[in-house]
């Protein structure tokens, strides 16, 4: 299936104002056809990819204020992220990552309480979009059913629905559903206006010019193939006279033939002349460039993620390049992911209450405290990590910058940085190891290699 002939871009094409039905029917094909372009079209299936290996990793890590939170419920949540999975495929960290592959293909995500028989009564479970029932809509006093998410009068959402069985099982119905509180389900979405309830795949605006490359391709390599195989013939006759018999009996011309390379020529060729035609256009590659960057740039990643091509680069550029997509990535980070995730704290904590004797101290008083802990999320590799760690420890000694803020950076907190340190001079100091002598501060690094 084509993108083209599964979806109608743009999103809403041919609907009226306020025709929810023709919007969310146009919303369902443009979800649908984000599955097929991620395994038809290997371009959209790399820039997806990549983009989650740069925002995900190796999974975010909350760091528990110690002051509020007890060993036991630490090692008891580190416990749970191995089996935290409802589908048992993977971790925590994994459950993170396919969240947000499935906000890329279909533009949010369902993350789902369930409660189970573990040592900790819970797991999550990722939910897609089309599981949804889209199709529901009933009007009401109190409340309205809109998209399959029942609003209360005021608007605030209630209930979700979603099928009891996936739409191509062939006992499939739209009237059967399960209804799930609202406090069970975590709807990920780039929310980018008031009520909105879903939102348009993120792979879709790059997948008309993925599918532009696509072709491209093809008509160059059919290109290359017709040259091949054509040739372009010029024949020059020649002057030689071609009558036969008497000189005084009637003139007869004799059409000699003759065969060469399966070619057929006439009496009198003397010259045979090949040509190719021409390539298909001068700007070829150019083009074809141009539109991997349109691609990469509408996936939010860079040019360099998606190809993998580095000739065109210096430092100046990639590094302009990469802090744009981290300041994308850092922004989903803070007003989608991490929302989400202390929701999930929030549900750890409540099974925690049930599947141990242990109460958190002011939880039922106020419970926001315990909602908001700080996300170490996986270190970004640094262009230039001689310039990088320059800077790091002039903003260390200015106090511009604090130790801790720079272990989170890395991936780890404080106290395990530290610690790690301090392991290492004690194992140094054992073996009789000294610290090496500073090297020379004067290697001061230039800018060369950005011309």
């Amino acid at each position: 299936m084509s993108y083209s002939s599964a979806a109608k871009s743009p999103l809403f094409k041919g609907a009226e104002l306020h025709d929810n039905e023709k919007s969310e029917n146009a919303l369902i094909k443009e979800i649908s056809a984000s599955h097929h372009l991620m395994r038809n079209n290997p371009l959209l299936r790399v820039g997806a990819t990549r983009f989650r290996a740069s925002c995900i990793g190796g999974g975010a890590k909350p760091v528990f204020d110690p002051a509020l939170f007890s060993d036991a419920f630490i090692k008891s949540f580190n416990e749970w992220t191995l089996y935290c999975d409802f589908y048992e495929n993977t971790n925590f960290a994994g459950v993170q990552a396919l969240a947000v592959i499935t906000m890329l293909m279909e533009g949010g995500a369902f993350i789902v309480r369930r409660r189970t028989m573990h040592p900790m009564p819970l797991q999550i479970q990722v939910v897609s979009i089309l599981s949804l029932a889209i199709d529901l809509e009933v009007t009401g006093t109190s409340s309205y059913v809109r998209g399959g998410i029942m609003y209360a009068k005021n608007g605030k959402i209630k209930k979700y629905a979603f099928y009891k069985l996936p739409r191509d099982h062939p006992e499939f119905d739209e009237d059967s559903v399960n209804w799930l509180p609202a406090e069970d389900v975590i709807h990920l979405r780039d929310v980018v206006h008031a009520s909105q309830s879903t939102a348009q795949p993120w792979v879709s605006p790059g997948a008309d010019f993925a599918k532009q490359y696509q072709d491209n391709q093809t008509v160059e390599i059919k290109s290359r193939m017709k040259r091949i195989g054509q040739q372009v013939f010029a024949l020059k006759d020649s002057d030689v006279s071609q009558t036969v018999g008497a000189p005084n009996s009637q003139k007869t011309t004799e059409k000699l033939v003759h065969h060469a390379g399966g070619v057929t020529f006439l009496n009198g060729v003397k010259e045979v002349k090949t040509a190719s035609p021409a390539e298909i256009a001068g700007n070829y590659q150019e083009h074809n460039n141009q539109v991997l960057r349109m691609i990469a740039g509408l996936l939010g990643i860079t040019y360099e993620m998606l190809t993998g091509d580095l000739t065109q680069v210096n430092y100046s550029s990639i590094r302009a390049g990469m802090i744009n997509h981290r300041r994308f990535v850092g922004q989903l980070r803070d007003i989608v992911l991490e929302p989400g995730f202390n929701r999930i704290i929030g549900w750890f904590i409540d099974a925690f209450h049930v599947g141990t004797t242990e109460i958190l101290p002011d939880y039922f008083e106020n419970p926001y405290a315990y909602l908001d802990p700080t996300w170490i999320w996986p270190e970004w590799e640094e262009i230039d990590p001689l310039k990088a760690a320059k800077a790091l420890v002039l903003e260390v000694q200015g106090h511009i910058k604090s130790l801790e803020e720079v272990s989170n950076g890395r991936g780890t907190t404080l106290d395990k940085h530290l610690d790690s340190i301090q392991r290492s001079q004690q194992a140094k100091q054992s073996r009789g190891i000294d610290d090496a002598a500073s090297g020379s501060d004067d290697d001061e690094s230039t800018d060369d290699d950005d011309d």
